[in-house]
């Protein structure tokens, strides 16, 4: 299966295959510290591992026709977050997302989360649709229910942390 050339498309942003042009600004973004404070262990990925997320995600999509892409904005194509889907060995299909801290507050967290969400249902056909969320992480939490999740199960993660678990609600 070869990459498609956009996984998603909202009215301001477009969601693709991550290219080698996309190392600097991802590499950025994942070295803010704002940006990763809920993410993992919310210790930012080191540049060989930015390198990996980036072969790794193009791989997923060729090999699952879905995967976790670069957010880009239509107007200028700079790269401003990553989004798409992922599964963890074992569980369900989860949604993942990340967004410069220039660009919150302006509704993109929950265009993109939309657009996630349509793109599951009506494109790749994915459901049971989960998001993990640490519990302390009102904005996601926030996101999330405004497109139709709720708190599905508390558990904890690989690292030992409170995680809570979102299921997209039926239609």
């Amino acid at each position: 299966m070869s990459l498609p050339t956009l996984l998603f498309e909202t009215d301001r942003v477009i969601c693709r295959p991550f290219e080698a042009k996309d190392f600097d600004a991802l590499l950025a973004l994942q070295s803010d510290k704002q940006v990763y404070q809920y993410v993992g262990d919310g210790q930012p990925l080191p540049p060989d591992q930015v390198s990996l997320w980036i072969n790794r995600s193009r791989e997923n999509i060729e090999k699952n026709g879905f995967g976790t892409g670069a957010i880009v904005r239509k107007n200028d194509d700079q790269l401003i977050g990553w989004a798409g889907y992922v599964r963890p060995e074992g569980e369900e299909v989860e949604i993942i997302y990340g967004l410069s801290p220039t660009e919150w507050g302006k509704g993109l967290g929950t265009e993109i989360a939309r657009g996630l969400v349509d793109a599951a249902r009506e494109h790749y056909k994915i459901w049971p649709l989960h998001a993990t969320v640490d519990p302390e992480n009102g904005r996601s939490i926030n996101l999330l229910k405004k497109v139709g999740f709720e708190l599905f199960a508390k558990t904890k993660d690989e690292d030992g942390l409170d995680t809570d678990i979102y299921q997209l609600r039926a239609r």
